[in-house]
């Protein structure tokens, strides 16, 4: 089961600057933005190997995973 998008949110407020490879995808209904940017990343380049600092993918797509569902 996955988390439902949040209605009436766009730009910052849904941190929706994201890659457009991860556009379509939604988190697990018991995964918090961390855990649903990890499982991502790690499917797609492996486990750890990804930068995790500001700006890089996993913040981009934590952020999301954490303001635009619930």
């Amino acid at each position: 089961m996955h988390k439902k998008k949040k209605p009436g949110l766009s730009g910052k407020d849904a941190a929706d600057d994201i890659p457009s490879w991860a556009e379509g995808t939604r988190p697990l209904a018991t995964e918090t933005g961390r855990d649903f940017a990890k499982r991502l990343l790690d499917d797609k380049y492996g486990a750890g190997n990804y930068p995790t600092g500001p700006g890089s993918e996993f913040s981009k797509i934590k952020k999301w995973g954490d303001r635009a569902f619930e």
